[in-house]
């Protein structure tokens, strides 16, 4: 592995910090609105998007571990870039679950994904080459 220059783990650590920022501010916002307001979708909808959520976080936590595997073999010029897509793989998933609490009002719903987005911080390493 050829050493990491510290301007590439600043610019990746600044990413991924933005990228928490942002859907943290997100949820919050998505719950404030969700229990100031009454429920308005219907039982059979609600059920469709759950599943489909469900379905595209499972597929969501796969290409990140694809990409976490891709990352190890990658030259050090390609890393942050596989480990941003992986990020926004993770940020995806974590805005699925806090579309679907603004819309039910279910925060249960936002947990699935908020955890494949920490997932994604925790498992792609970008700078290091470790995963």
């Amino acid at each position: 592995m050829s050493a990491v220059s510290p301007l590439a783990a600043k610019r990746a650590l600044l990413i991924r910090v933005a990228m928490a920022v942002g859907v943290a501010t997100f949820l919050v916002i998505a719950w404030i609105v969700s229990a100031r307001r009454p429920e308005t979708m219907l039982p059979e909808k609600l059920q469709l998007l759950t599943t489909a959520m469900y379905v595209a976080v499972g597929a969501a936590a796969a290409v990140i571990m694809a990409l976490r595997i891709r990352i190890t073999a990658a030259a050090a010029s390609a890393r942050l870039a596989l480990a941003i897509a992986a990020w926004a793989v993770g940020e995806f998933a974590a805005f699925f679950g806090g579309v679907l609490l603004l819309l039910s009002g279910d925060w249960t719903l936002a947990l699935p994904g908020t955890l494949v987005f920490a997932m994604s911080l925790v498992v792609v390493r970008a700078v290091d080459g470790s995963g």
